[in-house]
């Protein structure tokens, strides 16, 4: 069945390395009590509902009053970044993650302290934990344990407003521009700008992205590998989410990313104009900003990347040299620049400049210092390539 074909009830078993865990996707009333007995195999001794206030009570509600007929259930609410340890938690619990990325976190934490390590269950309740961050083994901090069971309850996207849905997209315009090409035309189709979407839609959003999932883990499940595709636009996307009060959203933050790695593989030599345009395509019709915040510099997005790629800021996916950032960057659609084996490459403060002049907006600091370093990277071939070496001698867009 063709992942277009928007199933409202999917079951899949994703593999990755010498593990794997069952996903499946479900609507409606009638699958809650189908939830309620499939986590208590084995019966547990009770359910640790891991998540934060700011989710909707009627979501605890119905999860606390489902999983309590089947076993004792008990919240822990995340605070800050982590969950406390809990007396509650033996090693016949089952650790039930309702929430988005920071509380699947937080309980793969949770279950790595644990002795015995307790069964661990997620249920996403944004578009991004769905897609994406409920997936995979590798958390902010390193490998987590893997789930029993990841559950996609749609239900929960009912209650996302267009701005949190827009945002969870992210996931899938990164997979179609880095991975699955061959999709971009039927997803550019379906996204709109109002990011208004019916359930169906998005299911097969989400199943697109889990299909992708499954193909790179299979033989890379910690994403240092292939995988890495995985990863693309994220460095700039963290240095932005860095910023704080000006931090756009993750989605956001994810699509300048990506046009930031466009624009400095295209000057590279690396992906072509062509290329650089699609991302640019599918990104407006996806609606997010394309331009940095005003209250962004281009100096300031800088500063947070030479801090992400500093000694003593380590990345559970490596680090770069002092002070030079490693970005993702694609030779064409759906095929990742690979330099010294690694799909991360180190990328110079020029050409980061460079970079940043295909989000820079009226107003902003970025429009004031790229202009000379884009023309100084296109017109001297001395200043090409990623770490802003010369390329005439080892060819075009190739160490």
């Amino acid at each position: 069945m063709s992942v277009f074909a928007s199933p409202i009830a999917l079951d899949r078993y994703l593999l990755a390395g010498s593990t794997g865990f069952p996903v499946q996707m479900r609507h409606g009333d009638g699958s809650w009590s189908e939830l309620a007995r499939i986590a208590a195999e084995p019966p547990p001794d009770a359910f640790v509902i891991v998540t934060e206030r700011t989710l909707p009570r009627a979501h605890i509600a119905r999860v606390l009053h489902h999983l309590g007929t089947a076993a004792p259930t008990c919240v822990r609410w995340l605070t800050g970044q982590d969950v406390p340890d809990c007396a509650a938690l033996t090693p016949g619990s089952v650790i039930v993650a309702l929430g988005g990325t920071r509380v699947i976190d937080a309980a793969g934490r949770l279950a790595a302290r644990a002795g015995g390590r307790p069964r661990l269950v997620y249920l996403p309740t944004t578009l991004r934990a769905m897609s994406d961050s409920a997936l995979s083994l590798v958390g902010p901090t390193g490998p987590r344990p893997a789930p029993v069971l990841v559950r996609v309850q749609l239900d929960f996207l009912t209650t996302l407003t267009p701005d949190a849905i827009r945002s969870g997209l992210s996931t899938l315009v990164r997979n179609v521009l880095a991975v699955s090409p061959a999709f971009h035309d039927r997803v550019a189709d379906r996204l709109r700008t109002d990011a208004r979407y019916d359930l169906e839609t998005l299911a097969s959003f989400i199943a697109l992205s889990l299909e992708v999932r499954a193909t790179l883990m299979i033989y890379d499940p910690l994403e240092r590998g292939p995988a890495m595709a995985l990863h693309y636009g994220r460095t700039v996307a963290n240095a932005l989410r860095g910023l704080g009060a000006d931090a756009p959203r993750y989605g956001e933050a994810t699509a300048l990313g990506m046009l930031v790695a466009a624009r400095v593989a295209r000057l590279s030599g690396l992906l072509d104009e062509e290329g650089e345009r699609a991302h640019r395509e599918l990104v407006a019709r996806w609606g997010v900003p394309m331009e940095l915040p005003a209250t962004v510099t281009a100096d300031d997005v800088l500063v947070a990347l030479r801090r992400g790629a500093s000694p003593g800021m380590p990345s559970p996916r490596g680090t770069a040299s002092p002070g030079r950032p490693a970005l993702v960057l694609l030779d064409r659609l759906g095929e990742p620049h690979i330099e010294s084996g690694r799909l991360a490459t180190e990328v110079g403060e020029d050409l980061l400049r460079a970079g940043l002049a295909a989000i820079a907006g009226p107003g902003t600091g970025a429009s004031r210092t790229t202009g000379a370093a884009e023309a100084a990277t296109e017109g001297s071939p001395a200043a090409r390539g990623p770490a802003g070496r010369d390329l005439a001698a080892a060819g075009p867009g190739r160490p």
